[in-house]
């Protein structure tokens, strides 16, 4: 199962989209009056069974357990101790600017399962500092 993104360089953190309005490439926009940042969010994690939970546990967090989003290198869901779940799909990219500007994220496993593939799913709700 592979990331979904728009396949380019701006859908990985750290990459400014260098298009502005009226440059083409749809980096102007409009403004929708919403704050994606303050958001809340569900997503089935992706990597799971190539995350550090996994590889150490052999399991899946149970149903009801609590992550946040942690940056490093790519947005990862990591339980209370700090260890990596599942990646964020990269269409939710943006998070990194948000949490750069105060913003974390709490979250709890919806759903859970081992096999046949090992899957975890969250939902997200924004917490402002």
């Amino acid at each position: 199962m592979g990331s979904t993104g728009s396949g380019r360089f701006s859908d990985y953190s750290g990459v400014k989209n260098t298009n502005t309005a009226g440059e083409g490439g749809g980096g102007g926009g409009g403004a929708s009056g919403v704050d994606k940042c303050l958001q809340a969010f569900s997503c089935v994690l992706e990597e799971v069974a190539q995350c550090d939970y996994y590889g150490q546990t052999m399991a899946v967090p149970a149903q009801g357990s609590e992550l946040s989003i942690s940056l490093a290198g790519r947005l990862f869901a990591v339980d209370s101790n700090g260890t990596k779940v599942g990646a964020l799909p990269t269409s939710l990219n943006y998070l990194a600017a948000c949490l750069a500007s105060g913003v974390s994220y709490v979250g709890v496993v919806k759903f859970s399962a081992s096999t046949p593939v090992p899957t975890v799913e969250a939902d997200f709700v924004p917490q402002e500092s």
